[in-house]
């Protein structure tokens, strides 16, 4: 008999890794409202999590969103009528967040300039209020119809082509 030492790690799919990111989007704009909401936070921990937002958000997340505009989109286009309503509202959202996530940058540059600086805390709580609730209508959406209908609409060859794709945008 065999034994396994360690967890043992689930084949890579597409819509794990598509879960994986929303729940890193979650975590972050969470991280970034408690930033903004909190008092307290020694200014090293202020400078410190500030820095891991924006990189999140000037980097991480617009491959997110490249992944999903430039390779999930148009596998899925033309195949079911709900799903490409459900794409265009996936595109339209995307366009929408642009605002919120630009103020929510640079709000986040601030407060990890003036740590300790009232001014800089409150102006990113209202960045972070104003983008979390629809950043997450967003993934619930896409959670709710895309996902499911990427499962059911893409050919194991297709979804391999994508995280291709997928790794190939994140080694440029």
């Amino acid at each position: 008999m065999f034994v396994q030492i360690g967890r043992r790690q689930p084949p890579e799919g597409l819509v794990t890794l598509f879960l994986e990111c929303h729940g890193r989007i979650r975590a972050f704009t969470e991280i970034a409202l408690r930033l903004g909401e909190q008092e307290d936070v020694p200014p090293e921990e202020v400078v410190d999590a500030s820095a891991r937002c924006l990189r999140y958000f000037t980097e991480a997340l617009p491959l997110h969103i490249a992944d999903e505009e430039e390779s999930l989109l148009p596998l899925l286009r033309g195949r079911e009528a709900a799903v490409d309503a459900a794409l265009d509202l996936m595109h339209a959202q995307h366009e929408a967040h642009d605002p919120l996530l630009a103020e929510l940058v640079d709000a986040l540059r601030e407060r990890r300039g003036a740590p300790e600086a009232t001014s800089a805390r409150a102006r990113l709580a209202t960045a972070a209020r104003r983008a979390q609730p629809e950043l997450l209508l967003h993934l619930e959406h896409e959670e709710r119809v895309l996902f499911p209908a990427a499962r059911r609409l893409l050919t194991g060859a297709e979804e391999q082509a994508v995280l291709t794709e997928l790794r190939a945008r994140r080694h440029r």
